[in-house]
């Protein structure tokens, strides 16, 4: 079978190698390809994915959002979310699905535990954003603040959450217990745009990135030097790639095997 990730930039996704760590340790012979596509090319994204013989593929930055009208069908979680990142190829249909909440919330509550009476932060209104918001609601009892640049961007949300502007939460950013940055803003380890003033962040909050490439980004390196703890995208990652695999598959991956491949080509660059 061969699967793909279609994203815009896409070179330093470490996607094909953990699927493939995935499928050499199931013994199976999978493929796993990264297709760079401009959103100025996705309208031939169904060429696209015909020429690469895809039986499934995920979707990242900047297409989640971009995927839904070329679907046959979605499920219904990611129809509330309005975001899609795994697509299963079947019988020429497209099943659109989101599982970037899943893996995300898993990772968090490994990391942190219980997040039922937390006050969460969410900075970014985009489609992982929406994955993450949806699942979180879940497991928490607090309505979930959103904050992004341009409030109409919340015009299509179907989440019941607090929507705010980046200027607006600035004030109270001493408030929350976890803050998630769910932008692009820090993929660039060169870029020192940091997306809100860390020094009114409560020294007890925990700052994630759901980005994992760089290890910190200069928001988390940051926040770290100011003493709070942080946390990566890393996990998230790792688990929203094995319940794409099952999506695709049926099968259950060998999540160890991923993560640790991904670890390890991480401390090699």
């Amino acid at each position: 079978m061969k699967f793909g990730v279609i994203g815009h930039p896409i070179s330093h996704s470490l996607s094909p190698i953990m699927h493939v760590a995935n499928f050499n340790a199931l013994g199976r012979n999978d493929q796993y390809s990264a297709l760079d596509v401009s959103p100025q090319d996705f309208q031939y994204i169904k060429e696209i994915i015909k020429e690469n013989e895809l039986n499934g593929f995920n979707i990242t930055i900047p297409h989640k959002e971009s995927i839904i009208p070329y679907l046959d069908e979605i499920s219904p979680s990611a129809e509330h979310i309005g975001a899609v990142n795994t697509v299963l190829v079947k019988d020429d249909k497209w099943i659109g699905y989101n599982t970037d909440g899943i893996g995300f919330v898993k990772g968090l509550i490994d990391k942190h535990g219980s997040i039922d009476k937390d006050n969460i932060l969410v900075l970014g209104a985009g489609g992982a954003s929406k994955g993450i918001v949806s699942e979180m609601m879940k497991f928490t009892n607090n309505k979930i603040t959103v904050a992004n640049r341009s409030i109409t961007r919340f015009d299509n949300w179907k989440l019941d959450v607090e929507a705010m502007s980046l200027t607006d939460v600035k004030d109270i950013l001493n408030t929350f217990d976890i803050i998630i940055n769910t932008t692009p803003v820090g993929m660039n380890e060169s870029s020192s745009e940091l997306i809100i003033p860390i020094e009114n962040i409560n020294k007890n909050t925990l700052v994630c990135d759901i980005i994992y490439i760089p290890n910190k980004t200069p928001f988390l390196q940051a926040c770290e030097q100011r003493g709070l703890a942080i946390y990566n995208g890393l996990d998230m990652f790792v688990y929203q790639g094995a319940e794409s695999f099952k999506i695709w598959t049926g099968k259950e991956a060998v999540i160890e095997e991923m993560k640790n491949k991904v670890k390890n080509e991480l401390k090699r660059r």
